[in-house]
């Protein structure tokens, strides 16, 4: 039975609930009849019989109060409480707070995981100015300084910078999931209070009053980007794979793309390392770069170059850059450049079901 603050047991009638925006007191023997968790949300339905109004829950029904906002087979959704002492107590959710159905959920993560590779959101968003001026624009300076934190420095670039990148991109549920602190400088973060202060402008009315170049629609899709990014890298890991998308941003660079890669690994087969680097500047033009590394020493690298200096430059460099890996205890196995964008290339890497599990337990 639900006991109302105050009321008494009534033979041969449920116990009625009362909504005046307090928690409504639960039986704990009813609480273990249900079987129920503290925080746990669970979906109910209103039932209407002889001029009342039912909770249909967990197969009981409990009465409701009179209210004329009541429809039959309302959906309405409960959150179950327990104080620190053992009392129990339930909460019907405005439609707000209310969990997205299991419908919406899938669709969302299966809109994310086969979603497209990305289309430059992110390199629009990186460049130079952008979020430093949508950040001023919004008078939020703590926004703008978390954003120059995360931006790189093109003559700083070292492993234990790129590290960081790669920490970074594994997102703060990583972090949080293995019990540690996420890193200050996610991206994903940025973006989304990037987003709630331009929908906050926008309901005060003073957003139509900034002179903002960068609508909330390119930030949605680069959020959606690296959301589906992540997505992938779990799925990934669930086959056996290793794809990892970094965006990494620079002060005084153009931003510049990194992907990581290896194939599933099979009985005796040592499968190689893939990195794809794509950036571009005033300077040097658009350049991709492949790396590929084999049984841990052996590398070939091949590069596109649309300038025609920047192609001659690269093969006179040849040399020395075979030095450089030989220092660091690789060799060079080849080296190609060629003058052109790199071709089109489909991708290599298809989702499956494998892993897909989605856990939507309060």
């Amino acid at each position: 039975m639900i006991e109302a603050a105050g009321a008494q047991q009534l033979a041969g009638r449920a116990n009625p609930i009362y909504l005046e925006g307090k928690l409504l007191p639960l039986a704990a023997p009813t609480a273990a009849e249900l079987n129920l968790r503290n925080g746990q949300i669970i979906e109910a339905a209103v039932r209407l019989r002889d001029g009342h109004s039912f909770l249909h829950l967990k197969g009981q029904s409990l009465e409701l109060p009179p209210h004329t906002a009541w429809r039959e087979a309302q959906n309405l959704s409960v959150r179950a409480q327990q104080s620190p002492g053992g009392a129990w107590a339930l909460q019907i959710l405005p439609p707000s707070v209310a969990p997205p159905p299991m419908t919406s959920v899938v669709s969302r993560l299966a809109a994310l995981l086969f979603r497209p590779p990305a289309q430059g959101e992110l390199l629009q968003l990186f460049k130079p100015g952008t979020l430093d001026t949508l950040a001023q624009q919004l008078n939020r300076p703590d926004l703008a300084q978390q954003w120059r934190a995360m931006q790189l420095s093109l003559g700083q670039v070292t492993p234990q910078v790129l590290a960081r990148a790669v920490a970074s991109t594994l997102g703060a549920e990583v972090w949080l999931a293995r019990g540690l602190p996420p890193p200050a400088d996610d991206p994903k973060q940025l973006l989304r209070r990037l987003i709630q202060a331009m929908k906050q402008a926008d309901a005060d009315g003073s957003l139509d009053e900034l002179d903002i170049d960068t609508p909330i629609s390119r930030l949605v899709s680069g959020l959606d980007s690296l959301e589906s990014q992540r997505l992938q890298a779990v799925q990934a890991q669930a086959q056996n794979e290793v794809l990892l998308h970094l965006t990494l941003p620079f002060a005084d660079a153009e931003p510049a793309e990194l992907v990581f890669r290896r194939p599933p690994r099979q009985p005796g087969q040592d499968m190689p390392w893939t990195v794809n680097v794509h950036a571009s500047s005033q300077d040097l033009g658009p350049v991709w770069l492949r790396t590929q590394l084999f049984q841990k020493e052996q590398v070939e690298m091949t590069m596109w170059a649309v300038q025609q200096e920047v192609v001659a430059q690269a093969k006179a460099k040849a040399p020395e850059l075979g030095t450089l890996l030989s220092e660091a205890g690789l060799q060079m196995r080849s080296f190609q450049v060629f003058q052109g964008q790199r071709p089109a290339q489909p991708s290599d890497w298809v989702p499956s079901g494998r892993g897909m599990v989605v856990d939507v337990v309060a």
